[in-house]
Formats: structure tokens, sequence, C-alpha cells
């Protein structure tokens, strides 16, 4: 019993101390955030850092791998892995706007969705080694996997430049809800986005996603 206690402490240390770094590294930048407040956040010791990542790069490396795996299961959802029996173009669409769903409800209703965006946008802004492994588990296989999707609903090549664009053009405006969302709020004169709210931007960026894909089978056809 003693020792199963000793692991639960340690793993609940661990993953209080990244969803701290991931609110202040993302909130603050990582040169401006010191390991005493990070520390102070997770409700830890200091050296609890050093002891669990060898150092404050360790911790923004780990927090990247807390990303990459949160966001592929949100990608998964319990189903097939995306890129996997779209057969045909209908099965292919349908894949497509299951996942639009899945991320737009993550986004929209899950609180961690803010830490996790923030934490990513100032990485694209900023690139340091924990953007390569965002980069490398998880924008660039998904993105791929995508664009073998977007070709079979299509009828385009996976690999052209039309077909990769048109992804990050779809997939743009799924964060955009994120990223802009008290903008969205004040617009749409929402007090909040539960899930009557987030059902209505789900609807509204699937019909942009449907459209998008029947005017590029026009164009490939």
């Amino acid at each position: 019993m003693a020792g199963k206690s000793i692991i639960k402490d340690t793993e609940g240390t661990r993953q209080a101390l990244i969803r701290a770094g991931l609110d202040l590294f993302g909130r603050n930048g990582f040169d401006a955030t010191s390991t005493r407040e990070i520390a102070q956040a997770a409700g830890v010791n200091s050296a609890g850092i050093a002891y669990h990542f060898g150092g404050k790069d360790g911790l923004r490396q780990a927090c990247a791998a807390a990303i990459v795996a949160r966001m592929q299961a949100v990608i998964a959802g319990g189903q097939a892995p995306v890129g996997e029996g779209a057969a045909d173009r209908e099965a292919a669409q349908a894949q497509l706007l299951a996942l639009v769903e899945r991320i737009v409800a993550f986004l929209t209703t899950v609180p961690e969705s803010e830490i996790i965006v923030r934490f990513v946008v100032r990485e694209m802004l900023t690139p340091s080694p924990a953007f390569e492994a965002l980069y490398g588990g998880l924008f660039d296989p998904v993105h791929r996997r995508l664009c073998r999707v977007w070709a079979a609903a299509t009828g385009m090549e996976p690999e052209a430049p039309a077909t990769r664009l048109a992804v990050f053009s779809a997939m743009g405006q799924v964060f955009y809800f994120r990223i802009a969302r008290p903008a969205i709020k004040r617009r749409m004169g929402w007090d909040e986005i539960g899930p009557e709210e987030a059902g209505a931007i789900a609807e509204a960026v699937r019909a942009s996603v449907r459209a998008s894909i029947l005017a590029c089978a026009g164009e490939a056809s």
C-alpha cells in the first residue's frame, strides 16, 4: 500500500507541475517564468522540477508531450485513427466532419483547452525545442492523415499544395473559436459558451468545411 501511495503522489506532483508549466509558460513566456513561480502554482517544492524533469527546459518538453497526448486522444475520440477506414468520399467526408465536431467541443467547452492553446500559440510565435516536439508529435502526423482523408473526400492528391492549404484552412477556423473567444462572445451577445453555443459553432464550421470539400471536389473532377 505504501508503495502505491508513493507512486500516486509522485505522479500527482508531475501532473501538477505540468499543469502549472502549461499555464505560466503560455501566459508569461518561458524566460519570464521562474521555477519558484511554477512550484508555487503547483503547490510543491521547487526542487521537484529538477527531480522530475531535470530543470525548466525539461518541464517545457514535458508540457509539449502532454499536449500531444491530450490532443491525440481528442482527435481519436475513441474511434479508428483519422485517415483510416475512409474508403469512399462519403465516408471520408463523415470522418472529417466528425473530427471537426470533436475538436470544436473540446476547444469551446473544456476549460483546459485555454492553457493548451495559449502554450501552443506562444510556441508558434517563438519556436523552441518544445515546438519541435509539438510539430513532430502532433501537427505533422495529424496534418498528413487529414490530407489523406481530404484527398479521399475530394479526389485531390494527398500531398498537393492545394490539399495541404485546404486542410490548414479548415482546421484554422476551428481553432479561431478558441483564440478569439472573448471577441466571439461579445459579438454574438453570449455570456458564456456552453453546449448550445458550442453546438451552433460546430454546425457553422461543419457547413464551412463541407462547402470547402464540395468546392475542392468540383475542381478536382
